[in-house]
């Protein structure tokens, strides 16, 4: 006769086990919809509970793995061949110690015609350990969505290469394609996807040492969304253009001065949403200057400028020119002295952040009609500095139909001088009587939090 005790152990052992079952005789969709909700590391473990899920996992269609970014371990490519075709996708974080495993990961998701890849390279030690991506991943014929960060290596892709067909979406942050030939297979990359949407193509450099200089034709007919941001120059340009448009993020100074950053712009005129970066310590010309077609649909810019230099100043008023129809304008002010300033005095001296500008000359030369559909303006890292309190009135006192407008000051604490600049910019009149005023001051960076 068994005893209580055993009694009680044998229905905490039947307990699980008939939990289980009851999910066993879910019906099969709705058991799959539950699995493929796991973490990847745990849907695995699944085959452990007993005889009956040991392979159980594996029949999930359409899995979406997302590996933890913060976990130490990752997966080893075994479990991933022993997914069921196709695989939804892959993301990834690839920390420097399992770069090999994400080419094995793609030969086995090559073979389970894997629709979307984004994998998050760590920063190697030194340039010659940067991780390789390929050659599996030209067998990934699948691909709707690639997305590769990280200081990666792509390798020359095999003779008879097609490109991705079913491609959408193409991101590609510091890629490194070291090779001769290295533009046309980038140019093929995207003129083989028609269906091509989104392309962000950050910092990839193209060609290997000694390489000849090449052209990557850029023909995306159908893309909604453009971030160009070329710091040496790839070859990079828009071929045609992108009627379709409606956002873009361009920061291509190495161009600047040359027929190829106005075709740029002329090939995005049809953008609602525009963002430029450029750096203006270097920037010594309004590179907006000679851009003379209007930008009909856009209603929302961002824009970076230096508030000490004019020709930085004047970008924004020629942004306002082309785009007649703005109504969100974004600024992110560019002052890097300034932050130094207050800091080391006497390391730095004493740094003059302003151009000599005669603001008189200026305002006759602005007219009212650019500030006309202005509704909402923001302001980032402002100082207290003649220019930018003059940009601030100039912006109040025209934009007539303003709404919103807020600035937020740079940081160094509620000193004297940005008392005087809030009940300034507070008693200023408005061109807006609905105008609302919100003014912040800036947190001080986290890396200048130890000095």
């Amino acid at each position: 006769m068994a005893s209580a005790g055993s009694n009680h152990r044998q229905r905490a052992e039947q307990a699980p086990a008939a939990g289980l079952d009851d999910l066993m005789s879910l019906p099969p969709e709705m058991l799959n919809n539950i699995l493929a909700r796991l973490p990847f590391e745990e849907l695995v473990r699944t085959s452990r509970l007993s005889r009956a899920w040991r392979r159980r996992w594996e029949s999930v269609p359409g899995l979406d793995i997302r590996l933890d970014p913060e976990s130490a371990a990752a997966p080893g490519a075994r479990a991933m061949w022993r997914c069921s075709a196709p695989v939804a996708g892959l993301t990834a974080r690839v920390r420097a110690r399992h770069f090999h495993r994400a080419a094995r990961w793609l030969l086995a998701l090559a073979r389970k015609r894997v629709e979307k890849l984004v994998l998050r390279f760590d920063n190697p030690w030194d340039f010659e350990s940067s991780p390789v991506v390929g050659p599996a991943l030209f067998s990934c014929a699948a691909l709707a969505d690639l997305q590769l960060y990280g200081y990666c290596h792509m390798l020359r892709a095999p003779p008879g290469f097609q490109g991705f067909p079913n491609l959408v979406t193409l991101v590609l942050d510091n890629l490194l394609l070291p090779f001769s030939g290295a533009a046309a297979q980038l140019q093929r990359i995207i003129s083989s996807a028609p269906g091509l949407t989104e392309l962000s193509l950050y910092d990839v450099i193209a060609g290997g040492p000694g390489a000849d200089f090449e052209i990557c034709a850029i023909r995306a007919p159908c893309l909604r969304v453009l971030k160009l941001f070329i710091f040496l120059d790839n070859g990079c340009r828009l071929a045609e253009d992108l009627p379709l448009l409606e956002e873009a993020s361009i920061s291509i100074d190495v161009l600047f001065g040359t027929p190829a950053f106005l075709d740029t712009f002329r090939r995005i005129s049809n953008v609602k949403k525009l963002s430029f970066r450029t750096d203006s310590e270097l920037v010594k010309v309004n590179p907006l200057k000679k851009i003379s077609w209007k930008f009909q649909n856009l209603r929302v810019a961002h824009l970076t400028a230096n508030f000490g230099s004019l020709p930085s100043i004047w970008s924004i008023f020629s942004l306002l020119r082309f785009g007649p129809h703005v109504e969100e304008l974004h600024i992110q002010a560019d002052k890097p002295f300034a932050v130094f300033e207050g800091l080391f005095p006497a390391a730095l001296g004493a740094v003059d952040l302003d151009d000599n500008i005669d603001q008189d000359v200026l305002d006759a030369k602005i007219s009212d009609d650019l500030f006309a559909n202005l509704k909402h303006i923001s302001l980032e890292d402002m100082n207290c500095l003649p220019n930018d309190m003059w940009f601030m009135k100039v912006l109040l006192s025209k934009a007539g139909l303003l709404q919103s407008f807020v600035v937020t000051l740079d940081y160094g604490g509620e000193t004297e001088s940005y008392e005087e600049a809030c009940a300034e910019l507070e008693a200023f009149e408005r061109a807006s009587p609905q105008a609302q005023l919100e003014l912040r001051l800036a947190e001080m960076p986290d890396y200048l939090e130890d000095f």
